[in-house]
Protein backbone atom coordinates (compact mmCIF):
# COMPACT_ATOMS: atom_id res chain seq x y z
CA UNK A 1 0.00 0.00 0.00
CA UNK A 2 3.00 2.58 0.50
CA UNK A 3 4.55 1.89 -2.65
CA UNK A 4 1.30 2.26 -4.33
CA UNK A 5 0.46 5.67 -2.41
CA UNK A 6 3.50 6.88 -3.23
CA UNK A 7 3.15 5.77 -6.94
CA UNK A 8 -0.44 7.80 -7.80
CA UNK A 9 1.01 11.08 -5.67
CA UNK A 10 3.89 11.20 -7.93
CA UNK A 11 1.89 10.80 -10.88
CA UNK A 12 -0.55 13.27 -9.75
CA UNK A 13 2.42 15.19 -9.28
CA UNK A 14 3.67 15.19 -12.53
CA UNK A 15 0.19 15.62 -14.01
CA UNK A 16 -0.15 18.98 -12.09
CA UNK A 17 2.81 19.95 -13.17
CA UNK A 18 2.21 19.31 -16.92
CA UNK A 19 -0.79 21.69 -16.28
CA UNK A 20 1.48 24.69 -14.75
CA UNK A 21 1.68 27.89 -16.19
CA UNK A 22 5.39 26.50 -16.71
CA UNK A 23 4.48 23.06 -18.05
CA UNK A 24 3.45 21.88 -21.70
CA UNK A 25 1.79 23.77 -23.66
CA UNK A 26 -0.44 20.81 -24.99
CA UNK A 27 -1.98 19.50 -21.83
CA UNK A 28 -2.59 22.94 -20.59
CA UNK A 29 -4.79 22.99 -24.14
CA UNK A 30 -7.29 20.46 -22.86
CA UNK A 31 -10.64 20.49 -21.37
CA UNK A 32 -12.67 18.29 -19.98
CA UNK A 33 -14.38 17.59 -23.64
CA UNK A 34 -11.24 16.92 -24.75
CA UNK A 35 -10.49 14.69 -22.44
CA UNK A 36 -13.80 12.45 -22.67
CA UNK A 37 -12.50 11.41 -26.17
CA UNK A 38 -9.13 10.83 -25.12
CA UNK A 39 -10.30 8.54 -21.96
CA UNK A 40 -12.53 6.64 -24.48
CA UNK A 41 -9.68 6.23 -27.08
CA UNK A 42 -7.84 4.75 -24.01
CA UNK A 43 -10.28 2.53 -22.86
CA UNK A 44 -10.49 0.96 -26.38
CA UNK A 45 -6.73 0.96 -26.39
CA UNK A 46 -6.87 -1.39 -23.57
CA UNK A 47 -9.15 -3.76 -24.93
CA UNK A 48 -7.27 -4.23 -27.58
CA UNK A 49 -4.06 -5.23 -25.46
CA UNK A 50 -6.30 -7.44 -23.23
CA UNK A 51 -7.90 -9.61 -26.29
CA UNK A 52 -4.39 -9.54 -27.79
CA UNK A 53 -2.65 -11.18 -24.61
CA UNK A 54 -5.84 -13.85 -24.66
CA UNK A 55 -7.19 -12.03 -21.25
CA UNK A 56 -3.72 -12.23 -19.57
CA UNK A 57 -2.44 -9.61 -17.13
CA UNK A 58 0.78 -8.75 -19.84
CA UNK A 59 3.12 -5.37 -20.13
CA UNK A 60 1.11 -4.04 -22.69
CA UNK A 61 -1.94 -4.55 -21.04
CA UNK A 62 -0.38 -2.67 -17.98
CA UNK A 63 0.81 -0.02 -19.77
CA UNK A 64 -2.98 1.04 -21.43
CA UNK A 65 -4.25 0.77 -17.90
CA UNK A 66 -1.66 3.31 -16.86
CA UNK A 67 -2.63 5.72 -20.07
CA UNK A 68 -6.58 5.02 -18.49
CA UNK A 69 -5.21 6.16 -14.95
CA UNK A 70 -3.27 9.26 -16.72
CA UNK A 71 -6.30 10.80 -18.09
CA UNK A 72 -8.47 10.37 -14.99
CA UNK A 73 -5.81 12.34 -13.36
CA UNK A 74 -5.54 15.19 -16.17
CA UNK A 75 -9.18 15.45 -15.97
CA UNK A 76 -9.66 15.60 -12.19
CA UNK A 77 -6.79 18.20 -12.38
CA UNK A 78 -8.49 20.41 -14.68
CA UNK A 79 -11.81 20.14 -12.85
CA UNK A 80 -9.68 20.99 -9.88
CA UNK A 81 -8.26 24.15 -11.38
CA UNK A 82 -12.20 25.86 -10.96
CA UNK A 83 -12.48 24.28 -7.60
CA UNK A 84 -15.61 21.93 -8.84
CA UNK A 85 -13.71 19.00 -7.96
CA UNK A 86 -10.52 17.12 -7.08
CA UNK A 87 -9.05 13.81 -7.46
CA UNK A 88 -9.46 13.11 -3.85
CA UNK A 89 -13.34 13.84 -4.43
CA UNK A 90 -13.44 11.29 -7.38
CA UNK A 91 -11.44 9.06 -4.78
CA UNK A 92 -13.89 9.62 -2.13
CA UNK A 93 -16.72 9.39 -4.40
CA UNK A 94 -16.21 6.01 -5.57
CA UNK A 95 -14.97 4.55 -2.49
CA UNK A 96 -18.36 5.70 -0.81
CA UNK A 97 -20.30 4.28 -3.41
CA UNK A 98 -18.31 0.73 -3.57
CA UNK A 99 -18.52 0.76 0.47
CA UNK A 100 -22.62 1.19 -0.05
CA UNK A 101 -23.16 -0.96 -2.94
CA UNK A 102 -21.48 -3.96 -1.37
CA UNK A 103 -23.24 -4.24 2.03
CA UNK A 104 -22.41 -8.13 1.96
CA UNK A 105 -19.27 -7.12 2.42
CA UNK A 106 -19.02 -3.79 4.45
CA UNK A 107 -22.01 -4.64 6.34
CA UNK A 108 -24.79 -7.29 7.63
CA UNK A 109 -26.31 -8.37 4.06
CA UNK A 110 -26.41 -11.72 3.37
CA UNK A 111 -26.25 -13.16 -0.14
CA UNK A 112 -25.73 -16.43 -1.77
CA UNK A 113 -24.37 -16.30 -4.93
CA UNK A 114 -23.53 -13.77 -8.04
CA UNK A 115 -27.11 -13.46 -8.99
CA UNK A 116 -27.91 -12.40 -5.61
CA UNK A 117 -25.11 -9.42 -5.49
CA UNK A 118 -26.25 -8.09 -8.95
CA UNK A 119 -30.00 -7.50 -7.90
CA UNK A 120 -28.94 -6.11 -4.80
CA UNK A 121 -26.40 -3.96 -6.31
CA UNK A 122 -29.40 -3.02 -8.95
CA UNK A 123 -31.65 -2.07 -6.56
CA UNK A 124 -29.19 0.38 -4.69
CA UNK A 125 -28.82 1.67 -7.75
CA UNK A 126 -32.35 2.65 -8.64
CA UNK A 127 -32.86 3.78 -4.95
CA UNK A 128 -30.11 6.13 -5.34
CA UNK A 129 -31.48 7.16 -8.83
CA UNK A 130 -34.51 7.67 -7.13
CA UNK A 131 -33.16 9.96 -4.35
CA UNK A 132 -31.68 12.15 -6.83
CA UNK A 133 -34.47 13.26 -9.40
CA UNK A 134 -36.44 13.67 -5.35
CA UNK A 135 -33.52 16.37 -5.46
CA UNK A 136 -33.92 17.55 -8.65
CA UNK A 137 -37.26 16.65 -9.94
CA UNK A 138 -38.07 20.35 -12.18
CA UNK A 139 -37.44 19.70 -15.84
CA UNK A 140 -36.92 16.14 -15.91
CA UNK A 141 -38.67 13.78 -18.19
CA UNK A 142 -40.19 10.67 -17.15
CA UNK A 143 -37.75 8.14 -15.90
CA UNK A 144 -36.61 5.24 -17.98
CA UNK A 145 -34.75 2.01 -17.75
CA UNK A 146 -32.50 3.21 -20.56
CA UNK A 147 -31.75 6.51 -18.92
CA UNK A 148 -28.80 4.42 -17.17
CA UNK A 149 -26.91 3.47 -20.33
CA UNK A 150 -24.55 5.87 -21.36
CA UNK A 151 -25.11 7.66 -24.66
CA UNK A 152 -21.24 8.38 -25.15
CA UNK A 153 -20.86 4.48 -25.46
CA UNK A 154 -19.69 3.15 -28.97
CA UNK A 155 -22.91 2.06 -30.55
CA UNK A 156 -22.40 -1.72 -30.45
CA UNK A 157 -22.14 -1.72 -26.61
CA UNK A 158 -25.00 0.79 -26.31
CA UNK A 159 -26.98 -1.44 -28.74
CA UNK A 160 -26.15 -4.46 -26.22
CA UNK A 161 -27.11 -2.77 -23.50
CA UNK A 162 -30.08 -1.31 -24.36
CA UNK A 163 -31.32 -5.02 -25.36
CA UNK A 164 -30.12 -5.79 -21.84
CA UNK A 165 -31.91 -3.71 -20.10
CA UNK A 166 -35.02 -4.32 -21.60
CA UNK A 167 -34.59 -8.17 -21.49
CA UNK A 168 -34.19 -7.43 -17.67
CA UNK A 169 -37.94 -6.61 -17.41
CA UNK A 170 -39.31 -9.48 -19.73
CA UNK A 171 -39.06 -7.82 -23.33
CA UNK A 172 -37.37 -10.91 -24.71
CA UNK A 173 -37.77 -13.43 -26.83
CA UNK A 174 -38.07 -17.17 -25.19
CA UNK A 175 -34.97 -18.22 -27.28
CA UNK A 176 -32.48 -17.58 -29.90
CA UNK A 177 -35.03 -18.96 -33.09
CA UNK A 178 -36.93 -16.11 -32.38
CA UNK A 179 -34.28 -13.30 -32.83
CA UNK A 180 -32.75 -15.29 -35.91
CA UNK A 181 -36.10 -15.13 -37.43
CA UNK A 182 -35.91 -11.22 -36.97
CA UNK A 183 -32.84 -11.03 -38.18
CA UNK A 184 -33.69 -12.61 -41.37
CA UNK A 185 -36.67 -10.34 -41.67
CA UNK A 186 -34.62 -7.60 -41.34
CA UNK A 187 -32.15 -8.60 -43.91
CA UNK A 188 -35.41 -9.23 -46.07
CA UNK A 189 -36.34 -5.95 -46.04
CA UNK A 190 -32.92 -4.32 -46.86
CA UNK A 191 -32.91 -7.03 -49.88
CA UNK A 192 -36.35 -5.34 -50.89
CA UNK A 193 -35.18 -2.14 -50.11
CA UNK A 194 -32.22 -2.37 -52.42
CA UNK A 195 -34.36 -4.35 -55.01
CA UNK A 196 -37.24 -2.25 -55.83
CA UNK A 197 -34.80 0.84 -55.78
CA UNK A 198 -31.75 -0.33 -56.97
CA UNK A 199 -29.33 2.73 -56.95
CA UNK A 200 -32.03 5.26 -56.52
CA UNK A 201 -32.70 3.64 -53.01
CA UNK A 202 -33.06 6.79 -50.55
CA UNK A 203 -29.68 7.24 -48.16
CA UNK A 204 -31.62 7.39 -45.41
CA UNK A 205 -33.77 4.45 -45.70
CA UNK A 206 -31.05 2.17 -46.29
CA UNK A 207 -29.06 3.80 -43.40
CA UNK A 208 -32.01 2.57 -41.00
CA UNK A 209 -32.28 -1.23 -42.49
CA UNK A 210 -28.99 -1.14 -41.85
CA UNK A 211 -28.91 -0.22 -38.36
CA UNK A 212 -31.85 -2.34 -38.42
CA UNK A 213 -29.92 -5.33 -38.97
CA UNK A 214 -26.87 -4.51 -36.96
CA UNK A 215 -29.29 -3.86 -34.06
CA UNK A 216 -31.08 -7.39 -34.58
CA UNK A 217 -27.47 -8.99 -34.85
CA UNK A 218 -26.39 -7.02 -31.29
CA UNK A 219 -29.65 -8.21 -30.21
CA UNK A 220 -28.88 -11.97 -30.90
CA UNK A 221 -25.55 -11.77 -29.54
CA UNK A 222 -26.79 -10.82 -26.47
CA UNK A 223 -29.64 -13.60 -26.43
CA UNK A 224 -26.84 -16.58 -26.68
CA UNK A 225 -24.32 -14.25 -24.06
CA UNK A 226 -21.80 -13.25 -26.50
CA UNK A 227 -20.92 -9.82 -26.62
CA UNK A 228 -21.18 -7.91 -29.94
CA UNK A 229 -17.72 -6.39 -29.30
CA UNK A 230 -16.03 -9.15 -28.96
CA UNK A 231 -17.51 -11.55 -31.23
CA UNK A 232 -16.70 -8.57 -34.16
CA UNK A 233 -13.12 -8.40 -32.63
CA UNK A 234 -12.68 -11.73 -32.87
CA UNK A 235 -14.17 -11.72 -36.82
CA UNK A 236 -12.23 -8.59 -37.97
CA UNK A 237 -9.32 -10.15 -36.59
CA UNK A 238 -9.86 -13.27 -38.58
CA UNK A 239 -10.30 -11.28 -41.53
CA UNK A 240 -7.34 -9.59 -40.93
CA UNK A 241 -5.37 -12.48 -40.65
CA UNK A 242 -7.02 -14.39 -43.92
CA UNK A 243 -6.24 -10.95 -45.83
CA UNK A 244 -2.54 -10.53 -45.38
CA UNK A 245 -2.34 -14.33 -45.78
CA UNK A 246 -3.27 -13.59 -49.29
CA UNK A 247 -1.02 -10.36 -49.77
CA UNK A 248 1.56 -12.89 -48.43
CA UNK A 249 0.71 -15.12 -51.22
CA UNK A 250 0.03 -13.09 -54.52
CA UNK A 251 2.13 -10.16 -53.62
CA UNK A 252 1.11 -6.62 -54.87
CA UNK A 253 -2.95 -6.84 -54.70
CA UNK A 254 -3.05 -4.23 -57.38
CA UNK A 255 -2.18 -6.82 -59.76
CA UNK A 256 -4.42 -9.79 -58.69
CA UNK A 257 -7.96 -10.51 -59.66
CA UNK A 258 -11.23 -11.23 -57.68
CA UNK A 259 -11.26 -15.07 -58.57
CA UNK A 260 -7.78 -15.16 -57.43
CA UNK A 261 -7.79 -13.37 -54.48
CA UNK A 262 -11.54 -15.79 -53.71
CA UNK A 263 -9.42 -18.77 -54.96
CA UNK A 264 -6.92 -18.57 -51.56
CA UNK A 265 -9.49 -16.99 -49.50
CA UNK A 266 -11.54 -19.94 -49.76
CA UNK A 267 -8.42 -22.08 -49.64
CA UNK A 268 -7.83 -20.83 -45.88
CA UNK A 269 -11.51 -21.53 -44.72
CA UNK A 270 -11.51 -25.17 -45.39
CA UNK A 271 -8.00 -25.54 -43.88
CA UNK A 272 -9.85 -23.80 -40.88
CA UNK A 273 -12.24 -26.54 -41.39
Amino acid sequence: MERTTRALGELLEVVTALRAPDGCPWDRKQTLADMSRYILEEVCEVQDAIADSDGLPTEAVCEELGDVLMNVFLSSVIAAETDAFSLADVADGIREKLVRRHPHVFGDVKVDDVDGVLEQWNAIKAEEKRHREDGNPAGRASPSLLDDVPRGLPPLARAYEATRKAAGVGFDAADPDGFIDKLEEEIGELRELLECDGDRADAARVQEELGDVLFSAVNLCRKLDHRPDDALRRSTRKFSDRFREIERRLGDLHGATLEQMDAVWNDLRSRRK
